[in-house]
């Protein structure tokens, strides 16, 4: 990672204060090591040496995860794009599950995984600004409607919109008067079978391209782009590592 990029890592992963048992490890490096295997999608066993054991990696990155780290960073860049947020947009797409995605334990929990028409799959429900950079994420089975996955991504934390933007998979009568209650002007085209037909900004709603620009810059990173992970959080732990490094490369890029 650059310089830059660590700065931002290095006060969230790097404990301060009096230090007790074994010294930390380089989280520099364990970080690199995490990258790289969210970019090649690479088997964790197949983890370059250069980066050191890869259990011991694995095994940080999973503390990371299930202590909501991820989460807390990406709550941060939400807080730096003031000016951004009045419009947002909703969006979703489907990632095909390796067959070695199967398998976790049995239990309570839902680990995002169903069956669709592409086969064995996860859905990613994305939200974000009028930047096109990710304010809230939410995974579901594959063959869960976009309607149903709305809820959830709006519900996470992170700034509140004034306008959203949605296709037209979002054209339903309880979003639209959920919508109205939060005090949100929907632009969202209507389904052919809506009797009246709404007049929406047709200019307004071709910005709606960002959001489907931040999922192809996200399945850059080949991790995302194929799920291979048995649980719902480690997966969306890569795709909240990769949300966050859009962020900086576009503080990167705007400085």
């Amino acid at each position: 990672m650059s310089d830059e990029e660590w700065a931002f890592f290095e006060p969230f992963v790097v404990e301060k204060g009096p230090r007790r048992g074994r010294p930390p490890r380089d989280h520099r490096l364990v970080l690199d090591g995490v990258f790289w295997v969210a970019r090649t999608g690479t088997a964790w066993r197949d983890l370059h040496s250069h980066f050191g054991a890869w259990n011991s990696v694995y095994r940080q990155f999973r503390r990371w995860t299930q202590a909501g780290l991820w989460d807390v960073m990406l709550e941060a860049m939400n807080e730096t794009s003031a000016g951004h947020d009045s419009v947002q947009m909703i969006d979703s797409t489907i990632i095909r599950a390796h067959q070695h995605a199967a398998g976790a334990l049995k239990g309570d929990t839902d680990q995002g995984l169903g069956r669709s028409r592409g086969g064995f799959s996860t859905k990613i429900h994305l939200r974000s600004n009028a930047l096109g950079l990710p304010i809230a994420i939410t995974l579901s089975g594959g063959q869960v409607s976009d309607v149903k996955g709305y809820a959830p991504v709006m519900d996470e934390p992170g700034p509140r919109p004034r306008v959203l933007l949605a296709d037209k998979g979002y054209d339903a009568d309880l979003i639209l008067a959920d919508l109205e209650a939060r005090g949100v002007a929907a632009v969202i085209p209507a389904k052919r079978n809506r009797k009246v037909q709404p007049v929406i900004d047709r200019h307004i709603y071709g910005l709606r391209n960002l959001v489907e620009r931040c999922f192809s810059k996200l399945k850059h990173s080949r991790r995302l782009a194929t799920r291979y992970d048995k649980t719902a959080d480690s997966f969306l732990g890569f795709v909240l590592v990769a949300s966050i490094r859009l962020w900086i490369r576009h503080f990167a890029h705007t400085t």
